[in-house]
């Protein structure tokens, strides 16, 4: 088990955390038939029941307006509870309860629920990504007559919602959204039911202000595969490198939860050495996980067959261009696009494409049981 931390993100000052804490406040194959049940990834109760009690504690500290708009009662997959299924990463109005609706002892536990089921390193993405949104401000008001900041660069924007009764028997879930971030939970019991659809966005991805300038940011998704690729032999990249489009963006983002056609090398197709560089490439991915939920993924991924995991690469290798890569097993789809190069605007994806909160299977499983 690799360590939560980051080898780069620790460079990120105290700043981005009192951030948070002071001031943030297509190409889709069709479903099966859903199955009779569908189970989750099994976790320790004492996690799970850490994620159940900080979600009952951020509810119980907030006032009945502020109640009405966190919490969604409806138990997921039943008629209102939509809103965990809809999700975006651009900026924009979402149900929920936004940051700077919030105190700061009330951020302050909106904070402990996101580190309850995310490691160290996706704490400090999650700040790092929060906190871009006060540079994008600070770069559209240079670049307004006004001197005014766009107002939808704004990092108390960020919208939690909780969905069903924390803890209680049957399912529920919560997530955070925003700019760039899309966290989402769906548990019942010691289960994790879904943690996809999962995005991370930066940019610039190295910032070119503020009080992090010159940090890159969501670093090791990219510098692993640009590795991996360097290490294929001149065969193995014809068949690794894609002659079609360079993707303008995930083709797997809002809206399109099936797995695309499986391109690329197989992992069978990789000698020892460049499955371990695969395999370091997929565990960065989940990295942002709590531990026992990362493992628990993990397991997931390994479990179902390993031989049918697909790696595929578009665009020049090169950091600084536009280019993309996919990874995709039977259980997973994961998305990595650089949309534009140098400073670098990068969005990634991670889907499930039986256990999606976003029109899978387990939805449409959900949906049944309650007569939807």
């Amino acid at each position: 088990m690799k360590s939560d931390q980051s080898p780069r993100l620790p460079r990120l000052s105290a700043q981005i955390i009192l951030i948070f804490c002071l001031f943030v406040p297509i190409l889709v194959s069709s479903f099966a038939d859903p199955p009779e049940s569908i189970s989750g990834v099994r976790i320790p109760g004492e996690v799970a029941s850490g994620i159940s009690q900080c979600a009952q504690s951020l509810l119980d500290a907030l006032g009945k307006d502020q109640q009405a708009k966190i919490h969604f009662v409806a138990t997921p997959g039943s008629k209102g509870s939509e809103a965990l299924s809809n999700w975006t990463y651009f900026p924009g109005e979402r149900p929920g309860l936004k940051l700077n609706e919030m105190n700061t002892q009330e951020r302050v536990l909106a904070q402990r629920l996101v580190r309850s089921a995310l490691s160290d390193t996706g704490q400090l993405k999650w700040n790092a990504i929060v906190a871009l949104e006060d540079v994008l401000g600070m770069m559209s008001a240079a670049a307004n007559r006004s001197g005014k900041p766009d107002p939808s660069r704004d990092p108390g924007l960020y919208t939690f919602a909780i969905f069903g009764e924390p803890g209680a028997d049957g399912p529920w879930g919560w997530r955070v959204e925003g700019h760039h971030i899309c966290i989402k939970f769906l548990l019942d019991g010691d289960q994790v039911l879904s943690s996809t659809p999962a995005f991370l966005g930066a940019a610039p991805t190295v910032p070119l202000m503020g009080p992090n300038t010159g940090t890159e940011l969501l670093d090791e998704e990219e510098d692993l595969a640009v590795t991996l690729m360097r290490a294929l032999t001149s065969k193995q990249k014809e068949i690794a490198i894609q002659k079609s489009a360079l993707p303008r963006d995930v083709v797997t983002g809002p809206g399109h939860p099936g797995a695309p056609d499986a391109v690329g090398i197989r992992l069978d197709q990789l000698d020892p050495s460049q499955k371990i560089m695969l395999d370091a490439l997929i565990d960065s991915h989940l990295a942002i996980l709590n531990s026992s939920i990362e493992v628990a993924e993990k397991s997931r991924i390994t479990d179902a067959n390993l031989d049918e995991i697909h790696f595929a690469w578009w665009g020049p290798l090169e950091k600084e261009m536009r280019h993309a890569y996919r990874i995709q097993g039977p259980t997973f789809v994961v998305e990595l696009v650089r949309t534009a190069g140098n400073p670098g605007h990068v969005h990634i994806v991670r889907r499930d494409p039986d256990r999606d909160l976003d029109g899978s299977p387990l939805l449409q499983h959900l949906q049944q049981a309650h007569g939807e």
